[in-house]
Parts: C-alpha cells; structure tokens; sequence
C-alpha cells in the first residue's frame, strides 16, 4: 500500500517535484543528501517543463517519447549556447534517476545522455539555416502576427549582430544604440559565456539592417519597461524555456531553421565574405584564400563572435579547403 493517500505520481504524493523528492529520498535510503538535492532541483526543472509544453503533472503520464523529446528541447538549448553540454547532460541523468525511483525500474529513460546533447560538430558541414535575409524577413512578419514580437526582435539581433540568444536578450538596448550612433560598432558585453567573457571589449560592426533591429528591439523594450528584453517580473528562464522565445520555436522550424544558434552561423559565413572577400567554405568548397591570410579573417572573426581561440570558428563557417 503507498505511504500517501493517492494513486497520482506512483503513489508518492499530488505534486510531480515534491513527489520525485520523496522517492529520491527512498532511493537513497534517506542518506547522500547532496545527490537527493541536486537531482531534485533538476527534476523540479523537467517538472516545469512537462507542465508548460505537456500540461503534465503526474509522473504516470511520462512516457519514452516525452523523455526523448525534453532531450531534444535541451539538445536546441546546447546548440543555441543557453546551456552548458555538461549541464544538459545532468538533467537528463536527474530525470533517469527520479524515474527509475517512481517507477522502481528502468523501462523509461534516455540510455546516452550524450547522443542528445553532446558534444557539437566541431567544423560544420552544413550551411547555416537562415543564410538568406528573405527567409528571416518573412519569420519576423509571421513571428509578428503571432503577437511574438520579442521572439521576432531577437530573430533580427542574432541575425544582425551573430550574438547569443541570451546576448540579444540580456542586452543594454540603449547603450547599444548609443554606440551604433557614435561609433557604427556595439560593444557585447551582457549575457556573454565562456571565452573571452564580459570583461573584455568585443566590437561588432552595425550595418543598415543592424540599425533597424536595434530600433525595433528598442521599441519593445520601452513596452516592456526595462533595460533588456525581459520584463521587471520575469527571468531569463522564465522567457527562454518557458515563455515566448520556446513558443516560436515551432516557427522557426517551420521556416527550416533549426534554431537561434543558426542565425549566429548565418552572420558568421556572411561577415566571413565582408572582411575577405571570400566565401565561407562551407558555403562554397574550394575557395582559398592561402593559409596566412585566412587565419587573420579568422583571428577577427572569432573575436567578433566572443571566442578567444581561432579553431571554434570552423563551427561557424567550415574548414579551410
């Protein structure tokens, strides 16, 4: 007989987080209290998300495909560089583990955590979805009468300016203009990950199309109320996963982009070909610029894009031929 007067969340209580926590607890034999913890603030994470996108909130509705498709949704979050490889990788091991101690078998889990959301091709193949400014142009008006117009404005910064989601979110809109106005460069400082982090100067040119996503981002802004693309009331969480930029996801793919990140891609290989004069190789093989020459395109590159290391552009733009 369960230990709670209810058959939801394999008797373990009415709320999925809460009941995860009780089974962990058995698990465990009620000892290892850093693993009870940390696997329970992560299967609060999954919770939250089976009950945004799924409406779920009873662990006896999980089924293999929703667990597959919670690794999907955090292997879109790894490519757009909003979550770390090794992080997505502890939340889909937390949800195995709670699962597994519901259930008290192994039927429903994600075997390889890193065949989802593992390490990411390191010299892309592939041209970048979104390369074509027509196709952005129509997912922003599409975007837009689907009342998403924060998604539509961090469309158009990512493609501008080739940030990260969480750059074009966490953004000072109004220094950034400030500085379009002065000097026809943005300096990215909010939101950067990793590399050579916010602390140093990262200038990226401003073109006609960059001037107008900044007026349009500013003008939601200013609804909003704030600095950045978040209102007082909400995190960034909040917006990403479980909000707004989720929602248009589905549009995104609807217009063939697999996600943010390939929008950063697309401004890569077309800044590549401004400041070489040459085709990023992904886009056209054979193109070859010699290797000095190319390393230097590269070397402004990667520092454009927040890198400190040349090698991470062959992800953006491909091999040298």
């Amino acid at each position: 007989m369960s230990k709670f007067t209810t058959k939801r969340n394999f008797g373990y209580g009415k709320q999925m987080a809460w009941a995860g926590h009780q089974a962990l607890l058995d698990l465990y034999g009620r000892g290892h209290f850093g693993s009870v913890a940390s696997h329970a603030q992560r299967w609060r994470q999954f919770c939250r998300w089976a009950r945004s996108t799924h409406g779920i909130n009873d662990a006896c509705a999980i089924d293999q495909s929703l667990l597959e498709r919670y690794a999907a949704d955090l292997a879109e979050l790894v490519e757009d560089e909003t979550l770390a490889i090794s992080y997505a990788q502890n939340l889909i091991v937390s949800a195995n583990i709670t699962m597994e101690a519901l259930r008290q078998d192994k039927t429903i889990r994600i075997e390889s955590p890193a065949t989802w959301v593992g390490k990411r091709r390191i010299v892309r193949t592939r041209v970048p979805d979104g390369l074509g400014w027509a196709d952005i142009d129509r997912l922003v008006v599409r975007l837009r009468q689907k009342n998403l117009h924060r998604a539509a404005v961090i469309v158009l910064l990512c493609r501008s300016f080739g940030i990260r989601l969480r750059e074009a979110i966490l953004a000072n809109l109004a220094d950034w203009q400030r500085q379009a106005r002065e000097r026809g460069q943005i300096d990215i400082r909010d939101g950067t990950k990793g590399g050579r982090g916010k602390e140093v100067e990262r200038w990226v040119p401003v073109s006609e199309r960059g001037r107008v996503a900044l007026r349009e981002a500013v003008q939601v802004r200013n609804q909003l109320g704030g600095r950045n693309l978040l209102r007082a009331d909400e995190t960034f969480d909040d917006l990403v996963n479980d909000g707004e930029v989720h929602r248009a996801r589905k549009l995104l793919h609807e217009f063939g982009i697999k996600g943010y990140h390939e929008l950063r891609a697309a401004w890569a290989c077309e800044r590549y070909q401004e400041i070489s004069g040459a085709t990023a190789p992904v886009v056209q093989a054979g193109t070859s610029l010699g290797q000095e020459n190319d390393e230097q395109f590269r070397l402004v590159l990667a520092r454009e894009l927040g890198h400190d290391r040349i090698d991470v552009v062959t992800a953006y733009i491909g091999a040298r031929s």
